[in-house]
């Protein structure tokens, strides 16, 4: 990460609202290439419209969101494409599709005018495919997959758009145990010159694959390296319930306990 001085994404005094309500206020963040971020919060804090308004959906109430130090808002939608990709929570299929025609689509912002695809951008696809153990189903209809193999279709396309900064929302929802293994350990193992901001919910698999955390909480934001932010009383401030941690190994295992529990200091 040496040779990489400049920060891929950075927020300056941004605030994020929904309905009058602040979410998000003042935050200062530079995201860098590398880095695996994971942004964990308790439900409804604000995490998927803090994820769109960093990928430029959404306006912010105040501040700005820059992407290799120029304003989002006034880069190109094409080559925002090419510099952020955004992967939703749920996937809505308007119509059938084949699984390898939905992931070539992810190589839409580097195509001119309405040419076929290339048979580099199929392969490239299938390679994709191969990475989220999807290769299988290239030839299956996206409307007759389960919730899992949907979204891991979509990270797939996600990975053949081939952005700098990957933003994924719940990346291991619908997802059962050893897939949320792929995703993780694919998503930590990205090339450095990539980084990869993911709203989470499970603390442990943060644990385990983030480099960083951004942790929300109501009025208040915590940053930093996952040994530095995964704190019990961090998290306890974050999701409102005390935690013990559980020494395993070379591991930390976050255990969130009744407030009539003993917890561990």
């Amino acid at each position: 990460m040496s040779e990489f001085t400049a920060p891929l994404l950075s927020a300056e005094q941004l605030s994020v609202s929904v309905d009058h309500r602040m979410l998000c206020e003042r935050l200062d963040w530079h995201v860098m290439p590398g880095q695996f971020w994971c942004v964990l919060g308790r439900n409804g804090i604000g995490k998927t419209t803090l994820l769109h308004t960093l990928a430029g959906l959404n306006r912010p109430a105040g501040g700005r969101v820059l992407i290799r130090d120029n304003d989002i808002q006034d880069i190109k939608p094409q080559q925002l494409a090419r510099l952020r990709g955004l992967l939703a929570q749920q996937q809505a299929d308007a119509f059938s599709s084949s699984v390898l025609s939905a992931v070539i689509a992810g190589r839409h912002p580097y195509q001119f005018g309405f040419g076929w695809d290339r048979e580099d951008d199929r392969a490239q696809a299938l390679q994709a495919l191969q990475q989220v153990k999807m290769a299988g189903f290239s030839e299956h209809d996206v409307l007759r997959l389960s919730g899992g193999e949907r979204q891991r279709v979509a990270l797939a396309t996600l990975l053949t758009q081939d952005p700098l900064l990957l933003m994924l929302d719940e990346p291991t929802a619908h997802q059962d145990a050893a897939a949320q293994i792929v995703v993780m350990e694919l998503l930590s193992r990205l090339p450095g010159n990539k980084a990869v901001i993911a709203a989470c919910h499970d603390i442990n698999l943060v644990a385990r694959y983030a480099s960083h955390v951004l942790l929300l909480g109501d009025g208040q934001t915590w940053q930093g390296s996952v040994d530095k932010v995964l704190q019990p009383k961090l998290l306890q401030a974050a999701f409102g319930c005390p935690f013990e941690v559980v020494e395993n190994g070379r591991r930390r295992l976050f255990m969130p306990v009744a407030e009539t529990s003993s917890v561990s200091a």
